[in-house]
């Protein structure tokens, strides 16, 4: 009986074998040598056929689902039926104040910064051009026009103009650049192509309130990559009548080339005025992002999705800001229920910048009222904090056997540094970064093959920087971890730096605690050393709480601003982040040690030199 093709082989020797081998269970070919005979050719064309058709519908069936697409048209057509447009190019963006001095004269009462207005900058040798995109006013006051706060952004402004035709099924407009930033993009319609007038059209971001006469627009990327516009049909939203004029303003931009710019040079004039002009960078440019890219798209759509556009779970909320915003090392959002203390009726979010410890004022506005605007429950307020940084300096001790490298004691303390600035790179200073003990204890004795163990004393710190002038300092800081504590209630938990006391501006003093009756918690003191003794100065200086990880100062002054670093060991080895916490790894305040171990080295006799580490300096 003739045996049955295999038909789920994809490889091509495999598919001619197949080939020969039903051939030869047929009684005309029981002898035929296919290798030495020219239908060896025949099954070769066969099986290249087989092959490609095998291939291409593989390929297709992958194209159809969005977690196994390739190609970026299918991958976007997938997201689209999810209702998710893949993010384009961000222009980075910057903030600069302008002033215009014009030399003494009849002044105008105000000055216009217009939207388009140019300013150069550099970076890496490379120059770049950033524009104002929108029209400013500023009055003469004293003789000087000021613009504090200027948004600009990197690219050039583009304008497309095309006619309405009504006689082209679903017609669309295409964006004829690629590296659109299409959060700059303006849509306007004018009644004809020397109509004065026109109607600005908003995006499409809801159903809701949306009817035959609501000016919107819908964008998407097509399927070569790039942007177009269209308008609705009569009935889901306004449809331009026929010969209307469609206007496309838009930035095309470099993306992130450029972040990172600080200067910035007022290029052409103002004012009618070119050489009076000065630029002041409030914030270095940042934000700048290359298009979204396929895995980004497949894997944000589904969340996308999940969310229905709304902002209602505290998930909902990174998921919209990630969207849209691209300035984002890292994001944590939390209930007001959740927060410390409890805050209902509200919603926190935690963003750190990628080039930045915080937002600026303008990127939290642009969160709250832009991005989240319509989207959150109405009873629920939106609110951005700061990150807090809760900073590790480690006491790190490395036993090595020399016999096992040519490294130094030197050299195996360069690599133990540089990886423990790998472990704190690629493992914490973002929301949900732990400092794990044993893991960081992994790396180091992986560093090296002569390693042979190592031993880590983390604790953590924050820097406070005091007012001047005798006014009482007050601050609240908020630490990752509870505090160790030993049985020695004399033992002072906390430790600072030296700085000047108001009332004694001579003498160093320093920051104590002390334990309150009755309580886990202890009195911050400010003391000062003299002949060896701590002679306390100030007895009421703040609240320590041991067992919540804050310390509250208050009551001290300073004669000048005063930077003080206040330090306190954790009470566990690994170190969670809570909230708005961030945990990173201090490299200046890395003490490595490394020595021999002689028990490796010497056999048990070695353990007579043997010298081990304590647990809290």
């Amino acid at each position: 009986m003739a045996t049955n093709l295999n038909v789920t082989e994809l490889d091509f020797a495999q598919i001619k074998e197949n080939l020969k081998s039903f051939l030869k269970q047929q009684s005309q070919f029981n002898d035929y040598d296919f290798d030495g005979a020219g239908m060896n050719v025949l099954l070769d064309v066969l099986a290249y056929n087989t092959h490609y058709n095998a291939i291409n519908a593989h390929y297709s069936l992958n194209e159809a689902f969005l977690d196994s697409a390739q190609i970026r048209g299918n991958v976007v057509t997938r997201a689209k039926l999810l209702g998710y447009i893949p993010r384009s190019t961000l222009a980075a963006r910057a903030t600069v104040t302008v002033t215009l001095t014009p030399p003494t004269g009849t002044l105008p009462e105000s000055v216009t910064l217009p939207r388009g207005a140019k300013l150069t900058t550099t970076v890496g040798g490379i120059s770049f051009t950033y524009v104002v995109l929108n029209n400013l006013s500023a009055k003469e006051v004293d003789g000087v026009y000021t613009f504090s706060n200027v948004e600009i952004a990197e690219g050039e402004l583009r304008t497309l103009r095309y006619r309405v035709d009504n006689d082209v099924i679903a017609q669309k407009f295409q964006l004829s650049h690629k590296d659109v930033d299409t959060s700059t993009l303006r849509v306007r319609v004018q009644e004809n192509e020397l109509s004065t007038s026109f109607d600005i059209y908003s995006k499409f971001e809801s159903l809701k309130n949306v009817d035959s006469t609501t000016k919107t627009y819908y964008l998407q990327e097509n399927s070569s990559g790039f942007y177009e516009v269209y308008f609705g049909d009569g009935v889901t939203g306004f449809k331009p009548i026929n010969n209307n004029i469609v206007t496309l303003d838009y930035l095309a931009t470099k993306g992130d080339e450029s972040n990172g710019a600080s200067t910035f040079e007022f290029s052409g004039t103002l004012g009618g005025f070119s050489s009076v002009i000065n630029t002041t960078t409030v914030n270095n440019s940042a934000g700048g992002a290359e298009q979204e890219t396929i895995e980004s798209v497949r894997f944000n759509a589904p969340l996308t999705f999940a969310t229905q556009n709304r902002a209602v779970t505290s998930d909902d909320y990174a998921a919209i800001i990630k969207q849209n915003f691209t300035n984002i090392s890292s994001i944590s959002t939390w209930g007001g229920e959740d927060n410390d203390p409890p805050d209902f009726g509200k919603a926190y979010i935690a963003v750190k910048p990628i080039s930045a410890d915080k937002l600026t004022a303008s990127e939290k506005t642009t969160i709250t009222d832009t991005i989240l605007k319509g989207k959150n429950v109405v009873s629920i307020t939106p609110e951005i904090v700061d990150a807090e940084f809760t900073n590790l300096e480690l006491d790190v001790f490395v036993k090595f056997n020399p016999s096992l490298t040519d490294r130094t004691e030197a050299d195996l303390s360069s690599v133990v540094r540089d990886t423990i600035a790998d472990y704190s790179f690629n493992n914490l200073n973002r929301f949900d970064g732990v400092f794990r003990h044993s893991e960081l204890l992994a790396f180091i004795d992986n560093s090296d093959p002569s390693v042979t163990s190592s031993n880590v004393r983390p604790r953590m710190f924050q820097n406070i920087t005091t007012l001047a002038g005798g006014v009482n300092n007050d601050f609240e800081l908020t630490f990752a971890e509870p505090f160790f504590q030993s049985g020695d209630s004399t033992k002072f938990i906390l430790s600072s730096t030296a700085f000047k006391l108001n009332i004694d501006p001579t003498q160093d003093h320093f920051l104590g605690d002390i334990p309150i009756t009755g309580t886990n918690q202890r009195q911050i003191i400010v003391y000062k050393i003299i002949e060896g003794q701590n002679i306390t100065v100030i007895n009421n200086a703040g609240i320590l709480d041991v067992d919540n990880g804050k310390i509250t100062l208050n009551n001290f002054a300073t004669p000048a601003a005063a930077a003080i670093k206040i330090t306190v060991v954790p009470d566990s080895l690994d170190i969670a982040p809570v909230r708005n916490q961030l945990i990173q790894i201090d490299n200046t305040f890395v003490d490595i040690t490394v020595a021999v171990d002689t028990i490796a080295t010497s056999g048990v006799s070695g353990g007579i030199k043997y010298s081990t580490n304590s647990r809290i300096k």
